[in-house]
């Protein structure tokens, strides 16, 4: 099909962004600063939106990975102040705060923004981040967490439009709950996952879903993705698709396969077994203990490593294989985001159609 891709940014709000490796970078100390200029930078390139994710714990080791990281609302209310278009999204791992709590954080950022905030939906799969804080009672969480999310879900659209809310399910109770000012509109919902509860989920509730993982061609993606839409389309639904990917990006695509190999070269083999650990936990990852180092190393989120031309290739074959967009990472966000804006976007058909 190959219509419009569009582009968001995947922020450098963790130390050491979606690459577990010993060095500077991919290592960085994940300052407002440094969102704010990577965000403001990306909005005056044409992005369409940028997304922070949420982690309460990392995987340690020589790198630190993932131990530093900024709270997602907070930081995305402060970057809607100093952004006129782009569309932000936060994300909220379900376990952690209230949906009554959320609903009325979510529309105060809303207003800040002038109507450009969604939220991203984390059912959560980390059993560490949640028992460190006494929020994981049990396993079977495991196994229901897309149950909790849906409830928790309804709970907030229903808050978002209704004068007052009370629900009584298996997870939550509330009784005459109002919640005030309400958004101006309908917030979209983002989600994530593969397993078949996860699919279900995202094709009954979200706007857009991250589909795949490790490192699909575009031809597994747009098997994914048709899953995704034939789901939706069953429940008269419309559903985008998106992916995450990381870019690294040069002159040549030896240059750039290089300077990959450096990155997997310098691996945090502590953190990466961590990350591998914590993952086994989870009966849908049980596969990530095979994964291999090179995989791990980037987190097992597809990666492409290219020239310029390379790279703006890629991303127009995920505009063919009818993705709507892409969430994009990078090793030094400070100085590939605007060699990305400047090299590649030129040279990408997908985005000279009309949004």
């Amino acid at each position: 099909m190959g219509g419009h891709l569009q582009l968001g940014l995947f922020l450098p709000s963790t130390s050491g962004g979606m690459i577990i490796a010993d060095a500077t970078p991919p290592q960085n100390k994940p300052t407002w600063q440094l969102n704010k200029n990577a965000v403001v930078a990306a909005e005056a390139g044409g992005f369409e939106f940028a997304l922070s994710q949420v982690k309460w714990r990392g995987f340690g080791g020589p790198s630190g990975h993932w131990d530093s990281a900024l709270e997602s609302f907070t930081l995305m209310s402060a970057l809607a102040a100093v952004t006129d278009r782009i569309r932000l999204y936060a994300s909220v791992a379900v376990r952690t705060i209230h949906p009554a709590i959320l609903a009325k954080m979510a529309a105060t950022i809303d207003e800040v923004s002038g109507g450009r905030f969604g939220v991203n939906i984390v059912a959560g799969w980390n059993k560490f981040e949640y028992a460190q804080m006494g929020l994981w009672q049990d396993d079977n969480y495991f196994i229901d967490r897309y149950e909790y999310a849906a409830e928790y879900l309804t709970i907030l659209q229903r808050l978002w439009s209704e004068p007052s809310v009370t629900f009584d399910g298996k997870h939550f109770q509330l009784q005459d709950c109002v919640s005030l000012p309400k958004p101006a509109q309908r917030l979209s919902i983002v989600c994530a996952g593969q397993s078949e509860g996860a699919l279900d989920f995202v094709a009954r509730e979200a706007d857009y879903a991250f589909v795949g993982r490790l490192n699909d061609s575009p031809e597994q993606l747009r098997s994914v993705t048709k899953a995704l839409r034939d789901r939706a389309a069953g429940r008269d639904r419309a559903v985008g698709a998106y992916s995450l990917l990381t870019v690294i990006a040069d002159e040549t695509a030896d240059i750039a396969l290089a300077r990959k190999q450096s990155y997997i070269d310098r691996r945090d083999d502590v953190a990466i077994a961590e990350f591998l650990r914590a993952s086994g936990k989870d009966i849908n990852r049980a596969d990530y203990a095979k994964l291999d180092p090179a995989v791990a190393t980037f987190m097992s989120i597809p990666s492409i490593a290219s020239s310029y031309a390379g790279v703006a290739a890629h991303l127009d074959a995920l505009a063919e294989a009818d993705l709507s967009g892409v969430c994009l990472s990078f090793p030094d966000f400070s100085t590939d985001v605007p060699i990305f804006i400047e090299r590649i976007l030129p040279l990408m058909k997908s985005r000279s159609h009309p949004m």
